[in-house]
């Protein structure tokens, strides 16, 4: 018997792929959780990788976050759907303590962390098995307007806010156009069980809170929240498109090894929000192929680009001396991974 549910979604994930060339490898992330499960399951049943002759590959990461027996259940549980399902799967253990001790070490989240060496995992997997490789993650509908709603709280500018887009370097994000509600109809039409994060509930983390508290919230006093969210990330990556132009066209960098730097008349003549995004170009151009996790806030740069003299971002330091704007590094040492901005 036809599914026109689970036919709905799985041509969705497909059509995601089919800009890929045949043989890619795709290695999907896989937590356990709902998300994750409805996009293994999908890809399983995708017709489009078997004409195309490509290869999935699983990965799961065991954060050590959480009690071993629940952790480590959910990496089982994974490894056994996939071994059931005949897909490679690999495992990534971090050992307990390491990502709170981290977090602490850079003054970040323990989320942000926990995304850290997750992403250091997919990206170290991917790298391994091929350049043709593409990593998959679950994300949904419902985590690009959380996403959005965290950085409308944070006061992001327009890149921050823009649409989480499907594909960003190796990364997709084939379920982008699916919600979570579609997520767990396919799973139930299929007969698929997953695992739940006892995480997902607490309210420690910004998201969890946006998503128990705010977005219920929003749900009742102003039904129609999702499509104003969307329309407004929408508009906000033409926007970010726009100045990221503008500011390569009008403020150029002469680049050195240590430095880069443009001159000072011409970078205060132009408008403010100009003058941030070239700044944040010249830190992303500097630090392209060194291992940094600091964030670089647009607060700190806004300070400059008002009129401070010098300002510290932790792996880079920007002043003004006399005819030139001068982005220079401020330590020898870089950390683990790309630099991360905080718009």
């Amino acid at each position: 018997m036809v599914c026109p549910i689970c036919e709905n979604f799985e041509n969705t994930v497909s059509a995601t792929l089919k800009s890929y060339p045949v043989g890619t490898i795709f290695l999907a992330a896989v937590s356990g959780g709902a998300d994750s499960m409805a996009m293994l399951t999908a890809l399983i049943n995708s017709s489009f990788l078997i004409s195309n002759f490509s290869l999935l590959k699983c990965l799961h990461v065991e954060h050590g976050l959480r009690p071993a027996e629940e952790s480590r259940g959910d990496a089982d549980f994974v490894f056994d759907y996939c071994k059931k399902n005949g897909i490679e799967c690999f495992v990534v253990h971090i050992k307990p303590g390491k990502i709170a001790a981290f977090a602490k070490r850079k003054g970040i989240g323990i989320e942000a962390a926990a995304r850290f060496f997750r992403h250091k995992a997919l990206r170290l997997h991917a790298e391994q098995l091929g350049e043709n490789t593409a990593i998959l993650t679950g994300h949904t509908k419902d985590d690009l307007l959380e996403t959005a709603l965290m950085r409308v709280l944070r006061g992001s500018g327009p890149a921050g806010l823009a649409v989480m887009p499907k594909k960003r370097g190796r990364f997709v994000r084939p379920l982008l156009a699916k919600t979570r509600a579609d997520v767990i109809g396919y799973l139930t039409a299929k007969g698929i069980s997953w695992r739940e994060d006892a995480t997902n509930t607490d309210e420690m983390f910004l998201r969890n809170k946006v998503r128990k508290r705010l977005v219920p919230l929003l749900d009742e006093a102003f039904p129609s929240w999702k499509a104003g969210v969307d329309a407004m990330a929408n508009t906000q990556s033409l926007t970010a498109d726009f100045i990221a132009e503008e500011a390569k066209k009008r403020i150029k960098w002469a680049v050195l090894p240590e430095s880069s730097f443009t001159e000072t008349k011409n970078f205060f003549a132009q408008p403010q929000i100009i003058r941030e995004e070239a700044v944040f170009q010249a830190i992303d151009e500097m630090l392209k192929n060194k291992k940094n996790f600091k964030s670089i806030k647009r607060s700190v740069i806004r300070k400059f680009c008002s009129g401070a003299a010098a300002v510290d971002l932790g792996a880079v330091r920007v002043k003004q001396e006399g005819e030139k704007i001068i982005v220079s590094f401020a330590q020898k040492e870089f950390f683990e991974c790309g630099i991360s901005r905080m718009i």
